[in-house]
């Protein structure tokens, strides 16, 4: 595994590396021709004569006439231990291993002598019978001698008894002359866990005999083991015939694996120490030593197999989440994957916006009878916010909350120590909150964080994110401010300050800053998608929206019997002085009995905005007809987070009623506003407007309002207000409705439904309720009702559409009328 693990080599390669048969040709004759001198007494007897016979052929060169007439007399007399032991050593001589196994089936260490002990473990050993060579060393080992006990030690590893063989091959004193008895002490050292201690045999048994190959193989297999891989494929790459394929195989790709790690670590140091530019390169070196890797081993070679795992989880290091998804997708199916892959594909398709794919992928690493991976879970969290499912989210975030604490035990007679995982539990707390719009708990939980920790940056930038959140880009600047004292450098920071920028309409700033984190961070979802945002200002843009109504009932004295309205407005791409230019078309229709009233204007100005304010300039005339040529000008500004003014006057203002423009009237306006802002929670407005007429009529009219949230949920908003409008005419009566005074006092209710969501596409049902009096010089008061139901589909982050119904009921010099009238809007930046 690649992502921050220790891989280990061990028993795995033992089979591989196992050394030769410990007995040469002619120290097995010798020990053969030596035991029969020593029973030369016993000539006499003529199966002991034969035998003699037998081996002295074999030590004259004449194996197999001496296996043959050992065979013989060993089925003649097969009580004779002597002879069966001969004809082990002979056996073993000859490579017939098959045989001593199938001979000594069911005897006992005592039942054979014990110079042929030697020869029937190696058979054993070699047949891979490690606890029967064990066995029948056990007792003898010390009778023949320091060669004896090394193998003794070395099939006790072999047969897996670690305590035992270390134990065996401890207490060799003094330690052997021979290089061979050397490298193998090394060999079975190494097996039995003790990769040190083998490295040292190896290096003595080379001091003895620099070219003896085992103890080579063994230097190179001990450091592999070490962990220090490279060096062990400098020596592989130096003598490349010395170790079997698929272990030179296995070698390079744990030294490959031990760079990525290093280029991991490396980059997050880099990271911490504010040197994003500096923190690619390991890793890119890493992934083209990786490549080349690839290129060589065989596509079905395990090695090739691994090697391709440790890639995608280098990929997604490098946050190159396409590349990333591409290389999981290209592996071969198996029947499962390591952890760390499975863990770098699912962040990779979470960050590709392929949540239903993340989501397998973080659930099977979840385990059931432990706490999770904290950085886990968060992952989990996220991908279940992703799918839009707030109570698997919530199911996560408790667990991450029950499974963190904030101390952790630190053994007996200790001080606890403080469990640093816990901030990002309470950071996910807050955000979970902020997700859910609950933005003043939010708010308040992020404000007891700080407290706790006032010098902690993180924090303080996720109480910045709330308050930008909450629209207050200013208050959010100055908590990044005091995050910057601590962590200017930090990704958050930076991210922080682009945002505030981008909401104070900082807009140079904001394009400074994102060239920085581009060049930092340049595959950072985050910042991308701010570099998305920025980019739309270079597009050209359209808003438009068409309105159709019926009325019933009445005169018809505001609407007409049909009325129709329709505004577009095509914007130009922002300048670098933060301007554009705009086109817009404004038209408005209402029948009357047998007439029709018009307004139809089409014009063109400039926009500036920054810095929290607007200014606007627009120069329009009739489309058809005379010009009247008409100029129009407006102003806003955000005073603070919480104020804002506006002022803006038409002088061929389209709030001259239609029927007064039927008549042949045109009037203009002035119009001022002020906008008081608590938080998303509540709101309030004032507006005041004159609009004179050419008939010598001044319209006064004044409104105030509050808006007030319900309730709040992920998928739900609610919100209720009040509204109060006045109006009072200097000259009453005319062509067109225009009582000396009216107004009315209502209460609204709005309801938003996110019916459904995915990232920036999303379909919201929009229901709006309102009810209340409306009052009239000489008629009095009157109940009005208005009704209405909208679909807003946001196609992706820059297009639009929205369409609904609605209906009022109100009353006009005494009459009721009810109408039932439908929109279309469309909204885009192209």
């Amino acid at each position: 595994m690649v992502n921050r693990r220790t891989d280990t080599q061990g028993d795995g390669c033992a089979s591989h590396t196992r050394p030769p048969r410990f007995l040469g040709r002619q120290l097995a004759i010798c020990s053969v021709l030596l035991i029969a001198t020593l029973d030369a007494p016993l000539a006499a007897d003529p199966p002991e004569t034969q035998r003699l016979e037998a081996v002295a052929l074999a030590g004259e060169g004449q194996l197999d006439e001496g296996l043959e007439r050992l065979q013989a007399l060993d089925a003649r007399h097969p009580d004779r231990p002597r002879i069966l032991a001969d004809l082990i050593i002979l056996w073993r001589q000859a490579g017939e291993n098959d045989a001593i196994v199938r001979r000594t089936t069911g005897l006992r260490p005592t039942d054979v002598p014990d110079y042929a002990h030697v020869s029937w473990a190696g058979a054993l050993r070699d047949a891979g019978q490690f606890e029967r060579a064990a066995l029948v060393l056990d007792a003898s080992r010390h009778r023949l001698g320091t060669s004896a006990r090394v193998l003794h030690g070395v099939v006790l590893a072999e047969s897996g008894d670690t305590p035992a063989a270390i134990t065996a091959l401890e207490t060799i004193d003094p330690l052997p002359d021979s290089a061979e008895d050397l490298a193998l002490m090394a060999y079975g050292m190494r097996l039995a866990g003790r990769p040190r201690d083998g490295l040292a045999l190896a290096n003595r048994a080379r001091d003895l005999d620099p070219d003896h190959r085992l103890a080579r193989q063994e230097q190179l297999l001990a450091l592999w083991q070490l962990g220090a891989a490279e060096r062990a494929l400098a020596g592989v790459r130096a003598e490349p015939a010395l170790l079997e394929e698929d272990i030179r195989w296995q070698i390079e790709a744990d030294a490959i694996a031990a760079e990525i790690r290093q280029a991991m670590d490396r980059h997050d140091r880099l990271l911490t120490d504010g040197r994003p530019h500096e923190a690619r390169a390991p890793l890119v070196d890493a992934l083209e030593r990786l490549e080349d890797f690839l290129d060589r081993t065989p596509s079905d070679h395990p090695q090739h197999q691994r090697a391709a795992h440790d890639r995608v989880a280098l990929l997604r290091e490098l946050e190159w989440m396409p590349e990333a998804v591409a290389a999981w997708e290209a592996l071969p199916p198996v029947a499962s994957r390591p952890p760390f892959a499975r863990r770098a594909a699912a962040d990779a398709y979470l960050a590709e916006r392929r949540p239903e794919a993340a989501l397998p992928l973080y659930e099977s690493l979840l385990p059931a009878d432990r706490p999770a991976d904290l950085p886990l879970l968060i992952a989990l969290y996220y991908t279940h916010i992703a799918l839009e499912d707030y109570d698997a989210a919530g199911d996560i975030l408790a667990r991450a909350d029950r499974e963190t604490p904030a101390w952790l035990p630190a053994g007996e007679g200790r001080e606890p120590v403080a469990n640093w995982e816990r901030v990002d539990v309470d950071q996910l707390l807050v955000h979970d909150a902020a997700y859910r719009r609950q933005d003043a708990n939010a708010w308040r939980s992020s404000g007891e964080l700080v407290e706790r920790a006032p010098a902690h940056a993180g924090l303080r930038n996720t109480r910045a994110r709330i308050a930008r959140w909450r629209g207050w880009p200013e208050r959010a600047d100055a908590i990044t401010s005091i995050a910057a004292a601590w962590a200017p450098e930090a990704l958050d920071t930076r991210l922080n300050r682009a945002a505030n920028a981008r909401d104070l309409e900082h807009f140079d700033a904001w394009e400074e800053e994102l060239e920085r984190l581009t060049t930092d961070f340049p595959r950072d979802a985050s910042v991308r998608r701010q570099v998305e945002e920025l980019a739309d200002r270079d597009r050209a843009s359209i808003e438009s929206e068409v309105t159709v109504g019926r009325t019933r009932g009445g005169a018809g004295a505001i609407s007409g019997d049909r009325d129709r309205s329709w505004r577009t407005r095509l914007n130009s791409p922002w300048s670098d002085r933060d301007l554009r230019a705009f086109v817009e078309h404004r038209r408005e229709t209402a029948t009357f009995d047998d007439t029709e009233g018009r307004h139809d204007r089409i014009g063109a100005g400039v926009e500036w905005a920054a810095h929290r304010q607007r200014a606007w300039l627009r120069v329009d005339r009739n489309r058809l007809g005379e010009a009247e040529t008409g100029i129009a000008a407006g102003w806003s500004q955000w005073l603070d987070d919480q104020w804002r003014i506006g002022i803006e006057a038409d002088s061929h203002s389209l709030e001259t009623p239609l029927r007064a423009a039927e008549a042949g009237l045109t009037g203009w306006s002035a119009a001022a506003s002020l906008d008081w802002r608590a938080s998303e929670s509540l709101s309030t407005y004032a507006t005041t407007g004159l609009l004179s007429i050419d008939d010598g009529n001044r319209r006064i009219q004044a409104g105030t309002g509050v808006t007030r949230r319900l309730f709040a949920s992920a998928h739900h908003l609610t919100e209720t207000g009040a509204d109060l409008y006045a109006q009072h005419n200097s000259e009453p009566g005319g062509p067109y409705y225009n009582p000396e005074n009216s107004g009315s006092a209502t209460v609204r209710l709005d309801h938003d439904w996110i019916t459904w969501r995915r990232y920036e596409r999303a379909f919201t049902q929009h229901f709006h309720a309102a009810s209340g009096l409306g009052y009239q010089t000489d008629f009095g008061s009157h109940p009005i009702v208005e009704l209405r139901y909208e679909h807003r589909w946001d196609i992706n982050r820059r297009w639009a559409v929205r369409y609904g119904v609605g209906w009022t009921s109100t009353a006009y010099d005494g009459e009721r009328e009810r109408r039932l009238y439908g929109t279309f809007g469309l909204e885009g930046v192209f």
